[in-house]
């Protein structure tokens, strides 16, 4: 039950579309689009998700992209999974002004906080039943 925080809880509702499913035994999916979550337009998002690919391909050479959907499809953003630590992940999203990350361990999916204070990560479920095609 998420009750303390819109935005938090706006984060726990979350679809994943991937072209192929990651082997890695964990990882996680990072985003450039929206920092803080304030709105930013289609091309800004795109050109910071471009550096951010950049920049990961720099530190990881694997990425996968990825599409984070709302459960209505109306909201979505391009990211990358990425086979890295969590700390190190953690430290690649405040970079990119990301509020939280998330992170497959154990093919269970969790929502890690970065910028955001006074939520904890949360276990959202199994990897798989966020997946959508």
């Amino acid at each position: 039950m998420c009750e303390k925080n819109s935005l938090w809880c706006s984060y726990q509702s979350i679809f994943f579309k991937v072209a192929q499913h990651p082997v890695y035994p964990c990882f996680a999916i990072l985003t450039a689009f929206n920092p803080r979550s304030i709105v930013l337009s289609n091309k800004r998002n795109l050109v910071r998700h471009r550096q951010l690919e950049l920049s990961l391909r720099r530190q990881c050479g694997e990425i996968l992209p990825v599409t984070c959907s709302g459960p209505d499809g109306q909201w979505q953003e391009l990211g990358f999974v990425v086979p890295m630590t969590r700390e190190a992940a953690c430290r690649e999203a405040a970079r990119w002004g990301q509020n939280a990350i998330y992170w497959v361990e154990g093919n269970e999916l969790f929502l890690v906080p970065v910028l955001l204070e006074g939520v904890q990560t949360q276990r959202l479920g199994d990897w798989p039943s966020f997946l959508y095609t």
